[in-house]
């Protein structure tokens, strides 16, 4: 699947693109959840996007995502597990500006000079990992289908997660989430 960005600026209300691209998000009836998906659509419509970090625990490690890259610049939204959450979301951002610039990315391609000396390679993700991943994204769109990929770095040293000499922790760090078993935690009710 190509990953191809466009030219033009995001729209500059909040609501537009929610009314041109989809039916607009329900809203929460609670005033702080109302806030933070008002905040989201307010992000989108300035930046082209919106960035979240959930925290990780013992059973999986956090990760930061997109909301809004496929409706504002046609690349799917995107994920980074394992991260620093000001690192991860520079990189989020980078992506929509060089997108913005007219930049193509693919699914199995590398990019290079998203983070200083290392390329980061664009990788698919399995569609048992949306729901659990992109909350506010589905929330965005709704029933519209939207595109998901995973962005994954090498350690320091160059190593990548599925080379030989990968360490254990850094595996955990940052699943695969194209092969990586469903975690028990995505099966448990809530």
């Amino acid at each position: 699947w190509a990953l191809r960005g466009g030219a033009g600026a995001p729209a500059s209300d909040p609501y537009t693109l929610a009314r041109q691209h989809q039916a607009m998000p329900a809203f929460s009836d609670d005033p702080r959840k109302r806030e933070a998906e008002e905040k989201c659509l307010a992000d989108i419509a300035t930046f082209g996007l919106h960035v979240l970090q959930v925290h990780g625990d013992a059973e999986w490690p956090a990760f930061t995502y997109s909301v809004g890259l496929f409706a504002t610049l046609g690349l799917p939204e995107l994920i980074i597990l394992g991260l620093r959450t000001e690192l991860a979301h520079s990189i989020l951002n980078r992506v929509a500006e060089r997108a913005r610039e007219g930049e193509q990315f693919r699914v199995g391609e590398r990019i290079a000079h998203l983070v200083q000396g290392f390329d980061i390679l664009v990788n698919p993700v399995n569609p048992e990992f949306v729901e659990p991943h992109f909350g506010w994204a589905m929330w965005y769109y709704g029933d519209r289908p939207f595109p998901v990929a995973q962005l994954v770095y090498p350690t320091t040293a160059g190593i990548w997660p599925w080379d030989p000499d990968a360490s254990e922790s850094f595996r955990w760090t940052q699943p695969l989430l194209d092969r990586a078993a469903i975690p028990a935690w995505v099966f448990r009710e809530t």
